[in-house]
C-alpha cells in the first residue's frame, strides 16, 4: 500500500523511532508499504518515519532489489566529505551537508539476523541521511547556524524544531522507582540500630516499621512494572521505553527486596 510522505510543516518528522523487537508479519507489512511508497515516488531510499511509522526501519534500493535495514546503528566512522542533499520533506530546498565518507554499521534484516557492514562514498551518505530520520532530525540539523537561519527564513513557518509527541526527558515511572529506592535505603539504615541499642520497645517498633516498609516496597515495584509498560506502549517512539529495560529494573528491585526481607527477619526480629 502506498502511504503519504510527511511534508513540511508536519511535526511528526521530529519523532524518535523505536527499535523493532518483533520480526513478524507486521514488520513485513511495514516493509511492503515502504517499498510500494518508494516505487510510487521513484525514491532510492526511505525511512519509516518519513511515512509516519515510528520504527527504526530503513529501506534502500540496491540495483533492482529493495533491502531493509532494521535497528541500524553506526558503530564506526572516518573521513569527512560535503555534498548537496535534498529531502521530500522540505520541498525545493537543497543544502551542502558534511557527512562521514566511511562508516561501519550494525543492523538486522527482516528476520532479525544481525549483520555488520562497511560502506563508503554515496552509499554511506544515503545511510547517514536516512538514519537522521530515526533520531527525529533532517539534514537541516547537520549544517552550520547561519545556513540553518537562512533556511528558516525561507520557510513559511520557520524550521520545525520540536513536536509535542516527541520523547520526554523525564518518565513518570522514574518517580515510582525513586520512592521504592528511598524506602529500601531506610530499611538498610534500620539494620544499624540494633548495633547501638537493645531496648525491646525500640526494636519492636523498628521491626514493625521494616515490615510496613517492605510491604510498601513490593506494592511500589508492582505499580512501577504496570505503569512502566503502559508508558512504554504510550511512547513507542522512545528508544528508552523498551520492555527489556523495564523487566531488568523490576528483577533487580525484587532481588533487593528479597535480601531485605531475609536480613529483617533474621537480624531485626
Amino acid at each position: 500500500m502506498v502511504l503519504e510522505l510527511l511534508k513540511y510543516p508536519d511535526e511528526r518528522i521530529r519523532l524518535i523511532s523505536g527499535n523493532i523487537r518483533l520480526f513478524d508479519d507486521s514488520l513485513q507489512n511495514i516493509i511492503t508499504d515502504m517499498i510500494d511508497t518508494m516505487k510510487e515516488n521513484e525514491m532510492s531510499a526511505l525511512s519509516a518515519m518519513q511515512i509516519g511509522i515510528q520504527y527504526a526501519v530503513i529501506v534502500i534500493k540496491e540495483d533492482d532489489l529493495y533491502k531493509p535495514y532494521i535497528n541500524l546503528r553506526i558503530i564506526g566512522q572516518s573521513g569527512l566529505i560535503t555534498e548537496t542533499e535534498r529531502t521530500p520533506y522540505y520541498d525545493h530546498i537543497s543544502v551542502d551537508v558534511p557527512r562521514h565518507d566511511k562508516i561501519k554499521v550494525f543492523y538486522e534484516d527482516e528476520k532479525g539476523t544481525a549483520h555488520y557492514g562497511d560502506f563508503e562514498g554515496d552509499f554511506s551518505r544515503i545511510i547517514q541521511h536516512q538514519l537522521d530520520y530515526n533520531y527525529g532530525s533532517t539534514f537541516v540539523d547537520r549544517v552550520d547556524k547561519e545556513t540553518k537561519r537562512r533556511i528558516g527564513e525561507h520557510l513559511s513557518e520557520g524550521l520545525v524544531t520540536s513536536s509535542n509527541s516527541s520523547c520526554p526527558t523525564i518518565f513518570y515511572r522514574d518517580y515510582i522507582k525513586m520512592a521504592y529506592k528511598y524506602l529500601m535505603l531506610f530499611v538498610w539504615l534500620s539494620f544499624l540500630v540494633p548495633l547501638f541499642t537493645d531496648n525491646i520497645t525500640i526494636l519492636k517498633n523498628l521491626f514493625l516499621f521494616d515490615k510496613i516498609a517492605l510491604g510498601s516496597i513490593v506494592v511500589l515495584v508492582i505499580t512501577y512494572a504496570i505503569y512502566a509498560y503502559y508508558e512504554a506502549e504510550k511512547l513507542k517512539q522512545c528508544t528508552s521505553c523498551q520492555t527489556g529495560n523495564i523487566m531488568g529494573t523490576v528483577a533487580v528491585a525484587l532481588v533487593h527486596w528479597l535480601v531485605l526481607n531475609m536480613i529483617t527477619f533474621f537480624w531485626i526480629s
